[in-house]
């Protein structure tokens, strides 16, 4: 696996350091050379996650990485990057060495306030989506209809499953 980047490192590729700094200064009162030491020193690992542009995950409290889909557009993104910094302020600021619990409520809604991006949950990536289906492989053949069922993986051989669109069962191929 690659050396991850840090949060500062991928913050100045995307020329979005300062944005950072400003939000940590309009919002942090207290010991916020303590706080930007700690969020510079997070890991951005990729992901290969299809389904979703990047995640930040804590572990017992701490903050463990970020992890973000590359492939998808460059202004996606970026934007991708700043959501899941406004995650990681969020805990550093009003969950300290507690699990991360405030997942797009008020405190993660004035971080991404602060950074300068849209206050909404999730994105939308074309190329992303293209990625998604085209690692889709059928699994399934419905037996009433005939319809294929495409997912990423099989469908476990131990259990009957049945086609939501018309209710027969499924043959797994």
């Amino acid at each position: 696996m690659a050396e991850p980047l840090l949060v500062c490192d991928l913050a100045q590729q995307f020329c979005v350091w300062k944005r950072i700094q400003s939000a940590v200064t309009l919002l942090v009162s207290q010991e916020r050379l303590a706080f930007m030491q700690q969020l510079e020193a997070v890991p951005v690992y990729r992901s290969r996650a299809t389904r979703s542009l990047g995640c930040y995950v804590s572990v017992a409290g701490q903050p463990r990485c970020i992890r973000l889909q590359f492939k998808q557009e460059y202004s996606c993104l970026q934007e991708t990057f700043l959501h899941e910094v406004a995650h990681l302020c969020d805990h550093l600021q009003n969950f300290s060495s507690l699990s991360y619990r405030g997942a797009h409520r008020r405190g993660w809604q004035q971080w991404a306030t602060a950074l300068e991006i849209p206050v909404k949950r999730s994105g939308v990536s074309e190329a992303i989506d293209a990625l998604y289906k085209e690692r889709l492989k059928a699994v399934a053949v419905c037996q009433g209809c005939g319809e294929i069922v495409y997912r990423l993986r099989r469908l476990p051989a131990n259990k009957r499953f049945y086609h939501r669109s018309c209710g027969h069962r499924l043959t797994p191929l």
